[in-house]
């Protein structure tokens, strides 16, 4: 992760674990709502470094009923945008996880599941557009990439490793 005081107001504000955690939150909510169950750590932690990464999150598909596999053949360069922002912000979302879970915004099931304990309210505002966008990613992400198939499937996908 960038050094803080190289970052703008803006950057440090989307680059702590509170908003991370709230993201994760999201991810969760939005595989709740398409899928009815519980949403995979893995999953939960893939979903805010996608949508904190501004290159894949605006190019991200307009429906979830786009596939994944049509969706990486036309951006080409997602996968290589993600190799390079998942070692970076992979331990800021780990923190942010923690920090969810320690606060009941989020509860570990069996076998590594997530769930939301509802706490964080449904409606996504915030300061900019930029962190209301980052949200509905977040929230978009749990909704559609489990569709592209198991967590191998969409890892390998993606070109990353849990």
């Amino acid at each position: 992760m960038p050094a803080l005081d190289l970052l703008s107001r803006e950057e440090r504000n989307l680059y702590n674990p509170a908003f991370a955690g709230l993201l994760i939150a999201r991810a969760v909510q939005g595989h709740e709502q398409e899928h009815r169950s519980g949403c995979h750590v893995l999953l939960a932690v893939l979903a805010p470094v996608m949508a904190l990464t501004a290159p894949l999150r605006t190019a991200l598909p307009k429906s979830i009923s786009a596939t994944t596999v049509n969706w990486i053949e036309r951006e080409s360069a997602a996968r290589v945008h993600l190799q390079q922002a998942a070692p970076l912000l992979g331990p800021l979302v780990k923190e942010g996880l923690l920090l969810g879970l320690r606060a009941d915004v989020l509860v570990l099931e069996e076998q590594h599941f997530l769930r939301s304990t509802q706490r964080v309210p449904k409606r996504i505002s915030g300061d900019t557009p930029e962190v209301a966008q980052i949200q509905r990613a977040s929230f978009f992400l749990g909704r559609w990439l489990p569709k592209a198939g198991d967590l191998h499937t969409i890892f390998t996908l993606l070109g990353v490793r849990p």
